[in-house]
């Protein structure tokens, strides 16, 4: 099973696809789920692969998008979403983000799904996009409802929703002393190890001429520092 869900923001893609991952899992011992929602995903800014067992779930890989939203980061993305799907040896199911309604997102879904090398796309109240991959007689294509009960959340629910995991995510973090690239202030900074896997999120707290000292939960090894356009969560500080 190599599985792309696709369709708007807040259609239930998530929900569905940690139960199919499960469930996968339950029948052939182990299964992926590629979270590749860069706004609303288990960590904003970046994509995931999630691997899971009878015994639970566990974070095996992440990569640097470096952006909260696709439009702008289109490459990036793409790039990430291949390098999961290809560390996933076994069936899988990739939640994508939200993007819709523009004939950019359109291009960049079908893109995606070429990338991912998906051989089975469930389609959920997109009609433009389930039209545009309709002819492709080398996918099953399904076009899925979306579960009753579901409330469509605001921007303003979902920015605060995205700072609230990066909070989590620098919790109990420790100052450092690292390389300092250029940034635009009030950005975080992300950690890379040497085969460009992410590794952390780290925000500067005092510059040090060309290095600066950064608060992350980060303790090993670090290949790079990389600038991105996530914005430090209100409260780190």
């Amino acid at each position: 099973m190599k599985l792309a869900l696709v369709g708007p923001t807040d259609r239930g893609k998530s929900t569905l696809a940690r139960a199919l991952a499960q469930s996968a899992a339950q029948r052939f011992g182990r299964a992926w789920l590629l979270d590749l929602d860069v706004g609303q995903g288990s960590l904003p800014g970046t994509v995931a692969l999630l691997r899971y067992t009878a015994a639970g779930v566990e974070p095996e890989r992440r990569l640097l998008v470096g952006r909260v939203r696709p439009k702008g980061a289109e490459g990036w993305l793409l790039s990430a979403s291949a390098r999961l799907a290809r560390e996933a040896d076994g069936p899988w199911v990739a939640d994508t983000d939200g993007w819709s309604g523009e004939a950019a997102a359109l291009r960049f879904r079908y893109q995606q799904i070429e990338a991912l090398g998906a051989g089975q796309v469930g389609v959920l109240e997109d009609a433009e996009l389930y039209e545009a991959i309709a002819w492709r007689r080398d996918l099953r294509l399904r076009r899925l409802a979306a579960p009753p009960g579901l409330r469509v959340r605001s921007r303003r629910e979902r920015r605060l929703l995205r700072e609230l995991r990066l909070l989590r995510h620098l919790q109990g973090g420790a100052l450092r002393e690292l390389p300092l690239p250029v940034a635009q202030p009030g950005h975080l900074f992300a950690l890379l190890d040497e085969a460009g896997w992410f590794l952390g999120y780290a925000a500067l707290a005092r510059t040090l001429g060309s290095r600066g000292l950064f608060f992350t939960p980060v303790r090993g090894e670090v290949a790079r520092v990389v600038a991105t356009w996530v914005r430090e969560p209100p409260g780190l500080w």
